[in-house]
């Protein structure tokens, strides 16, 4: 069987919703939980799934009551939603459709047994249960399969029991019939809050705070449309029109002190800047050159902006007059460029001797001298780093396919650092950036992985959580 690597000790990290009240971190062992109420088509309770981090698998532990005796197919389906929906194989309404198919972390497309690996099989496809004469159905295994942080990660998808006995084959659920009980996997033990976007497209890749507006900004990575919500009351108005001066992507944003908006343009190349009302007011194009993709950018105390391009070795500048030039070569540097998405999220340090930059496709930490522009390597191990956010000596890391924002403490050199703890929070979906606001910290959940193939779960949303 395929297992999932944890990276580090995982802490429960602390979220606020509106005006709760902080809670108290649960120390570094403690193992992450979660559990299901699993409901009839009636919304009745009767029955309940609890979930356990064992090391590199999960405990589950069901008891469902009410069922016809003899097997019944379970599995971990999609999306976290015991509504009625469409089952695509008879395209009618069925109850608990809106959870969707089996959750399919490896793109098998493929209904298998519960040992085969994801690549293979749905890694939603779970042992069945067995109802006796009382018709009462208990199960307790350990599967790897699945996991409560990670690529394979369950939080805020279903657990669904079927009406027949699952015969581990025949897609897409292994004949296993109607679905008679469902209940959504909740992470035990945290509260967060959530701002839905809008649009049935939006896919929120950069993310930004000014906090004298009280504004949240994020982008959108297939239109450029950028939205402005309200931090306290969650209201979301359209602050740009996807389209502007020809901007078809919105990747990483930052805020400014004179409170305007600037933006990586991504395979355009450019660098937007935009008026705190919402005004175009340059468009910056880096030189002409095959396959650019400016991703983000960090504004730096010495008042230039330095920004990244994936997939061309080189950092560029923005001076304070809005000229931009190609600051550093990095063909000479021990970053070296691949394949996909390298260097990606970027952040200036607070006393404006560095830059610490990640590169998405190696997992390595950079840092780069602003006066030498001297690069090291701080630290490996940060696969599919992408936003970066430093808070002193701390640096989170949200780590897109991972599904974890990660903390990092750095050394007072910012020349190495150390994972300290994970944070899945409530299930993230593919995490793309992050801004801090106050005390707390908001991330994208940005589905970009869906653009590959899928249906994201909408509405796409930010959520806001407790720095941990």
């Amino acid at each position: 069987m395929r297992h999932l690597t944890l990276l580090g000790g995982l802490v429960l990290g602390l979220a606020v919703a509106g005006g709760a009240q902080p809670m108290t971190a649960a120390p570094a062992t403690t193992p992450l939980s979660a559990i299901a109420a699993l409901r009839d088509p009636a919304g009745q309770v009767i029955g309940t799934a609890t979930f356990r981090q064992m090391g590199q698998g999960v405990q589950v532990s069901v008891e469902a009551r009410g069922l016809p005796p003899g097997g019944h197919g379970m599995h971990v389906h999609e999306y976290g939603r015991c509504t009625p929906g469409v089952d695509p194989a008879t395209n009618t309404v069925v109850p608990f459709g809106g959870a969707g198919g089996h959750f399919d972390p490896g793109m098998s497309r493929n209904h298998d047994d519960p040992q085969a690996p994801n690549k293979y099989g749905h890694g939603g496809d779970l042992p069945m249960l067995n109802v006796g004469a009382d018709g009462v159905g208990r199960a307790t295994f350990t599967s790897d399969k699945v996991s409560l942080t990670g690529m394979n990660g369950v939080l805020n998808r279903s657990l669904v029991i079927h009406a027949n006995p699952d015969d581990y084959k025949s897609d897409p659920s292994g004949m296993s019939g109607a679905r008679l009980r469902c209940g959504i996997i909740s992470r035990n033990g945290l509260t967060t809050r959530d701002y839905p976007l809008p649009g049935a497209q939006d896919f929120p890749e950069g993310v930004a705070y000014d906090a004298r507006k009280g504004v949240i900004y994020t982008g959108s990575a297939v239109n450029g449309t950028i939205y402005a919500v309200d931090a306290a009351s969650g209201a979301v108005s359209k602050f740009q029109e996807g389209g502007a001066l020809g901007r078809r992507a919105a990747l990483g944003l930052k805020v400014d002190p004179q409170g305007r908006l600037w933006i990586a343009g991504g395979a355009q190349g450019t660098v937007s800047i935009l008026s705190p009302d919402g005004v175009t007011l340059k468009v910056l194009q880096t030189p002409d050159s095959p396959n650019p993709y400016i991703n983000d950018l960090t504004l730096a105390p010495d008042g230039n902006v330095y920004v990244t391009d994936s997939t061309r070795p080189v950092i560029f500048r923005v001076d304070p007059d809005l000229t931009l030039t190609r600051w550093l070569d990095l063909g000479d540097t021990p970053v070296k460029y691949g394949p996909g998405i390298n260097l990606n999220g970027i952040a200036a340090t607070p006393d404006g001797r560095y830059l610490l930059a990640i590169q998405l496709n190696t997992g390595e930490l950079w840092r780069i001298d602003l006066r030498s522009k001297a690069v090291q390597r701080v630290m490996g191990g940060l696969e599919r780093g992408d936003g970066l956010l430093l808070d002193g000596r701390t640096l989170y890391v949200s780590r897109n396919a991972m599904q974890v924002v990660s903390k990092v403490s750095l050394s007072a050199d910012y020349g190495s650092g150390q994972v300290v703890a994970e944070e899945p929070l409530r299930g993230l979906r593919f995490p793309a950036t992050l801004a801090a606001v106050g005390g707390d910290l908001v991330v994208t959940q940005s589905q970009l992985d869906k653009l590959q193939g899928g249906t994201p779960e909408t509405p796409f949303r930010l959520t806001r959580f407790r720095k941990f």
